[in-house]
């Protein structure tokens, strides 16, 4: 079993600690209050927890709306705080304030258990007050501890894609791996491709921090990464169409089947050579990276060829997989170009 310690975790425990001393400092009770709120307001880059600290605040006045007026309607009673914590739920979801619905909870429970019959106003700061550390707690950790190199993540998660899109595309065309390993590396490769397009929404978000040192950098670095996604989206496009129509290719024509073949072995190796001269790993002369992308095009000329000799029927079977070739190739000609100029710098 891996046991893995991330920085999201590391900054957690220190923001956990750091609230706890503050609470005790200032002699505050229920510190698992303000414990909670920092864990929960933990984001995984800055600009989400700028935003999110918005929305903590706004659901914590909402909170408090909620508490008090339950209190001075309905009661103090565990029922009456059941129905305001349902009632206040309610129009968080009607708001799509849903994220931060977990606060808004906390803040009625905390208010709404400070006695039998009436809400004490020194009470009331005191719980505010552990809400407000909590926030603060991990809002500065997060800023200035363990500052995540959120570029160098998010090329992990591609390299990791491409490793999967490279291995499967290998090995599809030769069926050469049993259903279940295959479906298992598909899901795998599924799972990726989300988490990578969902980190490349936290790059989007970090590019208005007011600290970034080149501003144009950053966002030539967003480009290049949407594309990369982009490419790794068609890649598996390409893979799925394979999966589904390349056993009735082989039927129909063993020259069409070896076009295919001999092109999803050109787009791997044009895909790798991409990065790792993106990466500084290798040198390639703009002329044979044409070259390769010549060589690609006669062979999907060819194979268009063979189309247009082909009955209708055939080209239901075939067109699926052409069209998501040439379009990947399209893709990568772009992100071959987008990174030629520029290498990684992380």
């Amino acid at each position: 079993m891996n046991f893995n310690i991330g920085p999201r975790m590391m900054k957690t425990g220190i923001a956990v600690a750091l609230t706890i001393l503050i609470t005790a400092k200032l002699n505050l009770n229920m510190a698992v209050v303000a414990v909670i709120t920092a864990v929960v307001t933990m984001q995984p880059s800055i600009m989400r927890s700028v935003s999110y600290i918005k929305e903590v605040a706004l659901s914590t006045v909402i909170g408090v709306l909620f508490a008090l007026a339950g209190a001075y309607t309905l009661g103090l009673q565990p029922v009456s705080i059941g129905i305001t914590v349902i009632l206040a739920i309610a129009v968080n979801i009607k708001f799509g304030w849903l994220k931060t619905v977990n606060i808004t909870i906390l803040t009625i429970a905390i208010i709404m258990l400070s006695g039998d019959e009436t809400i004490h106003l020194t009470y009331l700061f005191d719980r505010l007050l552990l809400i407000f550390i909590g926030i603060t707690s991990a809002f500065i950790i997060n800023a200035f501890v363990f500052p995540p190199n959120h570029k160098k993540l998010l090329y992990d998660m591609v390299k990791k894609a491409l490793d999967y899109t490279s291995f499967l595309l290998r090995v599809i065309p030769n069926q050469t791996m049993r259903v279940k390993e295959l479906k298992k590396k598909e899901d795998n490769l599924t799972e990726t491709i989300k988490h990578t397009k969902d980190y490349l929404d936290v790059i989007i978000d970090e590019k208005d921090r007011m600290f970034i040192k080149n501003r144009f950098r950053s966002m030539r670095d967003i480009v290049i990464f949407k594309q990369m996604v982009k490419v790794t989206e068609l890649e598996y496009n390409l893979i799925k169409n394979l999966l589904a129509k390349l056993s009735h290719i082989e039927k129909i024509s063993e020259n069409q089947s070896y076009l295919i073949k001999k092109l999803v072995i050109h787009i791997v190796e044009y895909h790798e050579n991409i990065l790792l001269r993106y990466e500084g790993k290798i040198i390639v002369k703009e002329s044979i990276h044409a070259d390769s992308f010549t060589a690609m095009n006669l062979t999907i000329n060819d194979l268009i060829n063979e189309l247009q000799q082909s009955e209708i029927e055939k080209w239901i079977e075939i067109f699926p997989v052409a069209s998501s070739i040439v379009e990947l190739m399209v893709a990568l000609e772009k992100l071959e170009r987008l990174t030629r100029k520029h290498e990684k710098d992380f």
